[in-house]
Formats: structure tokens, C-alpha cells, sequence
């Protein structure tokens, strides 16, 4: 899968759907879902994803938010660059 100029294995992808997205990538555990308790995205038309990158080594958050977005393939670039993993 090639997102944003960064090429996620498939053996990496451990769930990849229109509502979640879990995939490992360059040390960081990535995970994006509409399945939460943020309510409503302010404009209807909109998705409002969680998003959580977490560093497999430390533990750390490099990225633990909320967002509205069309797809989730937007939210997955966000992500990415939240956790300066593409420029």
C-alpha cells in the first residue's frame, strides 16, 4: 500500500478497511478508527477518526489525536507526517 510516498508492506497491514486502518511501519505501531467516543465531526459530509502512532522501542505517543477527515487514507497521511515519518 503506498501512501503518501511511504510504501506500507501488506505483511505489515493488519487491518485495512474504510473505518480502521492498523499497520506497522518503521518501528511505529499506527492505528486510525472511527470507533470512539469523540462524538460527531462538525461538518456532515466528514469522518472523524482517532489517531494514534505509538514508537514500538519507547512506548511513547508520537501522535495521539482526533480528526475529521473524507477518507482514511487523509488521516493516514496525517499520521504520517505527525510522526514525521514523510515530509
Amino acid at each position: 500500500m503506498k501512501v503518501a510516498g511511504c510504501v506500507i508492506q501488506n505483511r505489515q497491514i493488519i487491518t485495512n478497511t474504510s473505518d480502521c486502518f492498523e499497520a506497522r511501519y518503521k518501528g511505529k505501531s499506527i492505528y486510525i478508527s472511527t470507533d470512539h467516543g469523540f462524538g460527531e465531526p462538525y461538518i456532515k459530509d466528514l469522518k472523524r477518526y482517532v489517531i494514534d502512532v505509538v514508537d514500538l522501542k519507547t512506548g511513547m505517543y508520537d501522535v495521539q489525536t482526533y480528526e475529521d477527515y473524507y477518507t482514511i487514507t487523509d488521516a493516514i497521511t496525517y499520521a504520517l507526517k505527525g510522526a514525521m515519518l514523510v515530509s
